[in-house]
């Protein structure tokens, strides 16, 4: 199942650096990007081609239904992304089909969350008919969250890559399928990474980043943490910690300006790295490393002491974004 992702993301990935130069979908520098030569923009189709092997292997392997419904909003989310890289859509659009795609994936696949678990006391908090509502709002929330993350040559997919591993251990104790699932998405990663590590030789593009985001979404919902019938935040919030917090940051700081907070900008956590004297390695490697630290915490989750666990996280991100601001003034004096 990993294999045959590893082995779809391989084969692939070329063949959609052949069709984007031959049809022009390179994404061209400017004043907002790192590269300097215009890069093909679709490789993102060798990540799906990666996913959906995976997801079939992985229904077929444990003969549950539900991975081949999750197909259709993957492939919903992917083909979105690639209408963008081809002419790009304004952000209301994807928003929609953002939103249709979690919708879908709530009654096709079940990917609901009816409760999370009560940090405070034992009883859980139960969304009851909002429980729908708030599992599009996380779909969504993270689907942009790994969109955003995708400014340096294999950010986004070490990142997932990372994430996809960390949902894989922790959900391998309560659903088989939905761990599968999780680590064809890694499989699939990892072999993007022969063509997009630095120097990249193509991007993904919203092709690749929304459907790794949305999947990573999916599958912390459909199993990752699920425990006595509640939904811990948790987990997934360590798993993919560092493009919440950055997604999360990029968005107050667009507000404080009285800018538009879903316009680009050129202020993301791997931007002010590169600007306070990381190599473009050294700024990826560090994200990994900070991706790597909170994934060994969530690994370690049991359902207990949610608090002490989104407490390293918040002293981890706070360390972070002190050390940035510290090192931009430096750097500015």
């Amino acid at each position: 199942m990993a294999v045959g992702a590893f082995t779809a993301t391989l084969i692939v990935t070329p063949l959609a650096i052949f069709l984007a130069k031959s049809k022009g979908w390179v994404d061209f520098p400017n004043e907002r990007k790192i590269h300097k030569v215009p890069m093909p923009r679709i490789g993102g189709l060798g990540i799906f081609a990666g996913i959906v092997t995976g997801v079939i292997l992985a229904g077929f392997l444990e003969k549950q239904t539900w991975p081949f419904l999750l197909l259709i909003p993957l492939s919903l989310i992917s083909t979105m992304g690639f209408v963008d890289d081809v002419k790009e859509l304004s952000f209301k659009t994807k928003f929609a089909v953002q939103i249709l795609a979690g919708v879908l994936a709530v009654f096709l696949v079940g990917a609901n969350v009816p409760a999370i678990a009560n940090p405070f006391g034992q009883t859980k908090i139960n969304f009851g008919i909002f429980g729908p509502v708030i599992a599009v709002i996380w779909m969504v929330g993270i689907t942009n969250a790994i969109n955003l993350s995708d400014g340096l040559d294999g950010l986004a997919a070490g990142i997932s890559a990372i994430a996809a591993l960390t949902l894989a251990v922790t959900s391998a104790r309560v659903n088989v399928t939905t761990a599968l699932v999780a680590l064809s998405v890694f499989a699939s990663s990892i072999a993007f990474l022969r063509y997009n590590f630095h120097p990249a030789k193509t991007f993904m593009g919203d092709t690749g980043s929304q459907l790794l985001g949305f999947s990573l979404a999916v599958i912390s919902i459909k199993g990752a943490s699920l425990s006595a019938s509640a939904l811990s935040l948790a987990v997934p919030i360590l798993a993919i910690g560092i493009p919440i917090l950055d997604t999360t940051y990029a968005f107050i700081r667009r507000m404080r300006k009285g800018g538009n907070p879903f316009l680009p900008d050129k202020m993301h956590i791997h931007h002010q790295l590169l600007s306070i004297g990381f190599s473009h390695v050294g700024a990826v490697i560090f994200i990994y490393a900070i991706s790597f630290s909170l994934a060994l915490i969530a690994m370690f989750f049991r359902g207990k002491h949610v608090l002490t666990f989104l407490a390293f996280y918040a002293l981890i991100t706070i360390g972070l974004l002190a050390f940035l601001k510290v090192m931009r003034n430096k750097k500015g004096r």
